[in-house]
Formats: C-alpha cells, sequence, structure tokens
C-alpha cells in the first residue's frame, strides 16, 4: 500500500470514529428529547385528569342538590343564572372529555386505558336541568360512580405511563453516553496507533534514504538502498539509486575523459614539437633563400631575372608548404569548433578528377612512384562540395605518395549503387610501407601519425587523414582503411552521390543588400569589394575606423564587414560605437582579422569572426548566412509546374530574392539543410502525404521562425498573389 494510500486510510478511519460519535451524540439528544416531550404531554394529561375528576365531582354535589329541593318541594329552588351557569359547566365538561379522550388514545398503548364515556351523564345532568326529565337520584349516582372509577383507572394508567417513561428516559441517557464514551476511546486508540504506526513507517524509511545519501556523499557509489517496496518513498529510493548509478557512470565517464584529454594532451604535445619542425623547415628555408638573395643583389648589382628565379621558386614552395601547414591547423580548429560549412554545387566530375591527377604528378615523381587512375563513371555531373573533395583526394595521394618509394599507387573512382541510394567511391591504394593493426587503429586520430620514428622519417603534421575524414562526415559519407605492414595500405572513400536535378531552377541569382567594407589594407578592401560585388551586393569602402563610422551614420548597411588591427580607430573601438548607436546596434558586423580573436569578437557583439587570409566562397558564405531577410532572402518554391513560379516572376520585390524551384519532395529535403531559409512557398503537388508530412516537419522549433505559405488550388493562388506581393515588396 503506497504512502498516500495509508494517510488517506487514517484520516478516513478516524473521520469515520469522530462522526459515529457526533452520530450518537445527535441519536441520544433526539431520543431524549422526544421522551420529554412524551413525559409532559402524559403529566399534562394526567393533571387535566384530575382537574375534570375535580369539576364532574362538583357539578354532581350540585345536580344532587337540585334533585333533593324536587322532591322536597321546596319553593325556594336555583334560579336561572344559576342553572345556566351549571349548563356552561356542563358544556366545558364534555370539551374536556372530548380532549382528554384524544390525549389518552395518543399518550397511551392500546389496551392500557379506558375511555371515560362521560358523554350519556353530562347529557342527563342536562336534560334535569333544562325539562327535569331523565333518570334521578340512584341512577344518576350509579352513572357518577361508574365514570369516576374509569377516571381512576385513569390516572393509574397515566401514571405507569409516567413511570415507564422515566425509566426509559434513564436508561437512554446512560446508554447514550457510554456508546458515545466508547467511540470517544475507540476512536483515541485508534489515532494513537494509526499515528505511532505512520511515525515509525516514516521514521525507518527515511534513516534508508539518509543512510544512502550519507554512503554517496562519502564518494561509495556503489552503495544501493535496499528495496522500500512500491509506495512514494520506495519510488524515492528507486530514484536515488538510479541518480547513484548514473553518478557512477558519469564518474566513469569523467575519468575516462580525463585519461582521454591526458592521452590528448600527450599527442598534442608531441603534435606541437612535430609541428614546430614542420614549420620551421620552410621558414628556415624562406628566410635562408631572401638572406642569400639580398646579399646576391647587394654583391652583384646587375643579376638578371633568370638568376633570382631558382630562388624565388624555392621561396614561393616553402611558402606555399608553410601555408599548408596552417590551413591544416586552422581546419582542424574550424572542424572541432563546428564552424566548418559545405557548400554544395553541381560539378563535371571528370575535370576535378583530372585536376587532381595533374596537381599530385610532382608529389609522385618526387619518389619515383607511378599513379595509375582507373574512372568508372556513369554521371558527367555531381553535386558536391568541389574543395572539399578535391582536399580528400589530394591528402589520400599525398599520404601515399609520402610512404611509397619507387612503388604503385592506385587511384580509382567508380559510382555504386546500394539500397539507400548511389555512391561516388574512390579507393587509394599504394605499395609503401603499411601499418600494423596498432598503428591503423590510431591513423584518423588528430596530431597522431603511425609513430614517432615514421614522424621524423618521414615528417608531416598528422593532421591529413583526420581532416579527410571530417570533410567526408560532413558530407555525409565515410573513409575507411585498411593495411598490413611492409605491403601497403588502402583508404576508401564513400560519398553519397546526388546527381545535377534538372527540376532545380533558380529564378533569380542576383543577390542584393548593402555592405559597408572597413578595412585599412587597399588590397583587401579591394578584394572584399570584387568578391561581395560579384554576387550582386552594393559595397561601399573605407579606410579607416572613423571613415567607416561617417558613411555607417550617413548611409545606414545591411551589414558591416570590419577589420580589427587598423591605425587610429581599430576594429574594436568601432565595433563598440556601432553597439552603442541606437541606430545601427542591430547591424550584423562580420570581424576579419589576422588575430584569432573569435571568442573575444563574439563576446563583444560580432556576429561573424574570420580569419585571414579568407576564401572567397567562405565570405560570400558566411555573408549570405548574416544579412538579414529585408536585405537579401532565399525563398524555396515547392511546385509541380511553374504557375507559382510564373507569378512569383512578376511580384515586385522578387528580383532581391534568390528563388529555387523544385518539385521533386526528396532534394527538397536535401536543400532544406543546405541553405538558409528566409521564406518557404508550397504550391500545388500531387503527392498529398509527402507534403503533409514536410508541413508538419516544418512547424517543428527548428523552421517555427521560417514563414511557410501555402496554395493549393487556383483560388488559394490568386489570394497568395497579394499576400506574396505584399511581403516581397515590405523585404526591399
Amino acid at each position: 500500500m503506497s504512502f498516500t494510500r495509508r494517510l488517506t486510510f487514517s484520516f478516513v478511519a478516524i473521520l469515520v470514529l469522530s462522526l459515529g460519535s457526533v452520530l450518537i451524540q445527535v441519536w441520544g439528544n433526539d431520543t431524549r428529547r422526544r421522551n420529554v416531550w412524551l413525559l409532559q404531554h402524559v403529566i399534562r394529561t394526567q393533571s387535566e385528569l384530575n382537574d375534570f375528576s375535580q369539576r364532574m365531582y362538583s357539578s354532581q354535589r350540585k345536580i344532587l342538590v337540585v334533585d333533593a329541593l324536587a322532591d322536597s318541594g321546596s319553593q325556594s329552588g336555583i334560579t336561572g343564572q344559576e342553572r345556566k351557569e351549571l349548563l356552561r359547566g356542563i358544556d366545558a365538561l364534555v370539551a374536556l372529555e372530548r380532549e382528554l379522550n384524544g390525549n389518552l388514545q395518543e399518550y397511551l398503548e392500546a389496551g392500557r386505558y379506558e375511555p371515560l364515556e362521560a358523554a350519556l351523564l353530562l347529557q342527563h345532568w342536562r336534560d334535569f336541568l333544562q325539562s327535569n326529565e331523565g333518570p334521578r337520584g340512584e341512577e344518576l349516582q350509579r352513572e357518577y360512580e361508574a365514570l369516576s372509577s374509569r377516571i381512576s383507572v385513569n390516572e393509574w394508567y397515566l401514571l405507569t405511563r409516567s413511570d415507564e417513561i422515566n425509566v426509559r428516559l434513564r436508561e437512554v441517557v446512560s446508554m447514550t453516553n457510554k456508546v458515545a464514551l466508547g467511540v470517544f476511546l475507540l476512536a483515541l486508540m485508534t489515532t494513537f496507533v494509526l499515528g505511532y504506526y505512520m511515525t515509525r513507517y516514516t521514521r525507518r524509511a527515511i534513516r534508508q534514504l539518509q543512510k544512502g545519501t550519507s554512503e554517496w556523499s562519502r564518494g561509495n557509489f556503489d552503495y544501493s538502498i535496499a528495496d522500500m517496496g512500491h509506495d512514494e518513498f520506495g519510488q524515492l529510493a528507486n530514484s536515488f539509486n538510479d541518480m547513484a548509478s548514473s553518478l557512477r557512470q558519469a564518474m566513469g565517464r569523467v575519468r575516462e575523459a580525463s585519461r582521454r584529454a591526458d592521452a590528448a594532451n600527450q599527442a598534442k604535445s608531441g603534435f606541437l614539437a612535430n609541428m614546430s619542425h614542420e614549420l620551421r623547415t620552410p621558414m628556415n628555408a624562406i628566410i635562408g633563400y631572401s638572406e642569400m638573395l639580398l646579399e646576391e643583389i647587394a654583391e652583384e648589382e646587375q643579376l638578371s631575372v633568370g638568376d633570382l628565379k631558382p630562388d624565388l621558386e624555392k621561396i614561393q614552395l616553402a611558402g606555399k608548404h608553410l601555408l599548408t601547414l596552417i590551413n591544416d591547423v586552422l581546419d582542424i580548429s574550424k572542424i572541432e569548433s563546428g564552424h566548418m560549412a559545405v557548400f554544395w554545387e553541381d560539378v563535371a566530375i571528370e575535370t576535378v578528377l583530372g585536376d587532381v591527377e595533374g596537381t599530385v604528378a610532382p608529389l609522385m615523381a618526387k619518389n619515383g612512384n607511378t599513379l595509375h587512375c582507373h574512372f568508372e563513371l556513369q554521371n558527367a555531373r555531381i553535386r558536391t562540395d568541389v574543395t572539399r573533395l578535391r582536399q580528400i583526394l589530394l591528402n589520400l595521394l599525398s599520404n601515399a605518395a609520402k610512404f611509397t618509394r619507387s612503388g604503385d599507387i592506385y587511384l580509382t573512382v567508380s559510382e555504386q549503387a546500394e539500397e539507400d541510394g548511389d555512391y561516388l567511391v574512390a579507393e587509394v591504394k599504394d605499395t609503401g610501407i603499411g601499418m600494423s593493426e596498432d598503428q591503423l587503429g590510431r591513423v584518423f586520430d588528430a596530431f597522431v601519425q603511425a609513430d614517432q620514428s615514421t614522424t621524423k622519417q618521414y615528417g608531416g603534421s598528422g593532421l591529413g587523414l583526420t581532416i579527410s575524414r571530417k570533410f567526408a562526415e560532413l558530407m555525409g559519407g565515410s573513409i575507411t582503411a585498411s593495411s598490413e605492414l611492409g605491403a601497403g595500405s588502402s583508404f576508401r572513400l564513400t560519398l553519397p552521390l546526388g546527381a545535377g536535378d534538372g527540376s532545380l531552377a533558380a529564378l533569380k541569382k542576383n543577390a542584393s543588400g548593402d555592405i559597408l567594407v572597413i578595412d585599412d589594407d587597399l588590397a583587401a578592401l579591394d578584394l572584399s569589394h570584387r568578391v561581395l560585388s560579384r554576387e550582386g551586393y552594393r559595397v561601399r569602402t573605407a579606410s579607416s575606423g572613423a571613415e567607416g563610422l561617417a558613411m555607417a551614420r550617413e548611409h545606414r548597411p545591411d551589414l558591416v564587414v570590419l577589420d580589427v588591427m587598423m591605425p587610429g580607430l581599430d576594429g574594436w573601438q568601432v565595433l563598440h560605437s556601432l553597439r552603442g548607436d541606437a541606430v545601427l546596434a542591430s547591424v550584423p558586423v562580420l570581424m576579419l582579422s589576422m588575430l584569432n580573436e573569435h571568442d573575444l569578437g563574439l563576446l563583444l557583439g560580432a556576429s561573424g569572426y574570420l580569419v585571414k587570409p579568407v576564401a572567397s566562397d567562405e565570405l560570400t558564405a558566411v555573408v549570405r548566412d548574416l544579412l538579414p531577410a529585408t536585405a537579401v532572402g532565399n525563398m524555396l518554391l515547392i511546385e509541380e509546374g511553374d504557375t507559382l513560379a510564373q507569378v512569383i516572376e512578376r511580384l515586385p520585390g522578387a528580383e532581391h530574392w534568390n528563388t529555387y524551384h523544385s518539385g521533386d519532395l526528396t532534394r527538397v529535403a536535401e536543400l532544406l539543410t543546405e541553405l538558409p531559409w528566409q521564406l518557404i512557398v508550397m504550391g500545388p503537388h500531387s503527392d498529398s502525404g509527402q507534403v503533409g508530412r514536410l508541413v508538419a516537419h516544418l512547424r517543428t522549433e527548428h523552421w517555427r521562425t521560417v514563414p511557410l505559405l501555402m496554395a493549393q488550388s487556383e483560388e488559394d493562388i490568386a489570394n497568395l498573389r497579394g499576400l506574396l506581393g505584399a511581403y516581397l515588396e515590405r523585404s526591399v
């Protein structure tokens, strides 16, 4: 039984006993009241009967006197007035007799009273007084004596009845008091027993819970509270045990995480030592060849360009190597912080593979390796992130070339159909040094190579394979590895295949929005202006912080791209001024800097932060995400046919939107994850089931802020034309 039921039962038991005591008291009071009322009426009837007897006796005496005077022939008989008084007395006795007979019948049991039957005698008295007729003398006397006898019997009955009522009244009072006392004692005893039981039960349960919490507070998470049943305390104990189990598992995970963190710290320490060597190598080459060039120029002022070119090429090669190392570190940092984006586009896959083959040719020749390529492609174009795909293939091929000497490297790319879709499969095999099982298990860990001896002999940062696997996972695929020590390694890349979809068409390609770029580096300023203008944005530039603030207050741009390191007002001061301005406080600010102060920038109010150098596609992607819908937006039109597409093309304000049109709901699901959307329009579609599921998905928490307009019939399209036109025109 649960604790709540126990309390309820105790309360109900005490309440029932208390109610019983009250009911007994009410019953006793009612019984006493009725008996007292009956006793009062019996006594009153007894008094009235005694009064009737006396009045009959007085009237009898007067009648006898009148009769005696009549027999003696006396002339001094009763007067008329006296006769009237006697007659009124007789009438009163008649009424009193009638009342007494009713009372005797009501208050005495049948058979225990006698009707008075005085009417005949009283009638004889009335006849005698009125006409001196009827029975007289001894006959009237006999009738009177019979009446007196009946009165005496009834008086005895009334007296007996009074005694019976008194006895019963005493019995009721005694019984009521005894029962009330018994019920009170029973209620008191029940309350004591239930209170003792509940107190003892609660104390024992709390003691067990306290013991459990005490053990856990001392760190003994293996302790478990014994089974306490299925009531509230038992459920609480089970919850405490579950909490202790969760804490035990959490502590285990913390210890495991601590162990992994220690291992990661050791790996990063090794990585830093290795990276320091890797960075010094190209840096030493840059510095050494630069110094040599300066010395040669100083010694021989007439040096030709041809004489300088070999050393400059070496400097350029070392710089590219250094930039590659830095980019690897930045890539892994972005991946770990969750800021790495994927940019989907339709590409000619054979062209991409040809570029990769040409790029790795010098790497193959460096160690005397031969590259064998075999492509089995069914689609000329696929939808993928070409930059990430190219980087993955280059990492795998350069890794194979680095660990293979005078061997063969095979690149096989094909398309394979699986149950869940089509996939692009690229496999890179080599005949190099291979790896052991232990080394193979750690090959994709960040900052880790097969072992330290491999790092010293072959170089490298230990990030290439980690970045490649992360890129593959971001694109929905995977990379697996197999190897045999001394016989070579094989890496297999699998990516979901998205062929170019002819049903997807961008109705408008030009973006819109005012962007203000503030940077003291004129080259960076010009580059940002070109990249953003090519995307369709209206770009203004300022070469100092003060000039940028003035232009921002004059034109109120939709986005500010701001450098940090500038003379005079630096980027932090400009950002502070923008955030303190009531008009400009809501304008998004994208920080660009050589300093990696991402967290500081966001803390001070920046909307985004990029570290220079920034690729053009990355800059445009971040700008596209930061610009509000009032400046530029992506509209997704889901419709079979082009009825709504033609309507939208003619609406005012539509030219400021990127409108994507597709009737393939599978492709729509992919699009939803690829781009930020500011408006979704659902037109007529034959698959109502999938449309319903898609609409339900778009009404979840993640999509609740994106407006969804629907038009399934001609009437809906006509009504939507005005609503959509007002929305697009307002967004300009």
